[in-house]
């Protein structure tokens, strides 16, 4: 039987208990990095535009970086290399003069062509030695007018205006002789379609004549 004296014991409340399971966990473990992305801006870039493969959550801890054309790491597509410490881009055998790398890791490409489109790899290498690597896409279209139409629509309408307005000239032509009742000549105006008229042929629109009027002298 226990002393009255003792002091009564204490034991550990439910939310204690938990705490202390919350502050073991995180001690093992440890917030982890953002993932590694790239990001195409723009999206869809017109041709002869430049665009810009950007990368997100690079981490701090760098010794270099690679660009790649495709999803492989192949050597022979290789673009551009940085060094971090000495600060020294390396170009590969894929650089076509026209791609630049940042420090922190995107890479630029100037005045793009359809032959861009495609995925391109970013490789990074760690202190720890780790090595990481992530795939973008860059999209590429043919570039538009400022109406957002074609070039050759944009002549097919202009040339079929012109020629709709040279049928209604030569359909005004048409009604004004009929109308004023002078003859017809092959040598002033063609209809398609209709036979042309002899050049000494005296002969007038079907259904239309013109008196000839004789004057008398009076003696």
């Amino acid at each position: 039987m226990e002393s009255p004296s003792a002091p009564p014991r204490r034991g550990c409340l439910p939310w204690q208990e938990l705490l202390l399971a919350v502050s073991l966990l995180t001690f093992w473990n440890p917030p982890t990095t953002a993932q590694l992305t790239v990001e195409s801006v723009p999206p869809d870039a017109a041709e002869g535009k430049d665009v810009l493969l950007r990368a997100h959550s690079l981490p701090g801890d760098l010794v270099g970086l690679s660009w790649f054309r495709g999803a492989s790491l192949a050597p022979s597509r290789q673009i551009l290399s940085y060094v971090v410490d000495t600060q020294v881009t390396i170009p590969g055998p894929a650089y076509s003069g026209r791609e630049t790398i940042y420090p922190n890791g995107s890479l630029l490409f100037q005045r793009v062509t359809l032959k861009d489109t495609g995925y391109y790899t970013l490789q990074i290498v760690r202190r720890d030695v780790r090595i990481e690597e992530v795939t973008g896409q860059l999209r590429v279209f043919h570039g538009r007018s400022t109406t957002g139409l074609p070039v050759g629509s944009i002549t097919g309408i202009a040339v079929g205006i012109l020629v709709g307005l040279a049928l209604t000239v030569a359909l005004g032509c048409l009604l004004l002789r009929i109308r004023t009742g002078r003859p017809w000549s092959s040598q002033q105006v063609h209809i398609p379609g209709l036979p042309a008229q002899p050049h000494n042929s005296r002969s007038y629109l079907s259904g239309i004549t013109t008196p000839r009027h004789k004057h008398l002298l009076q003696d």
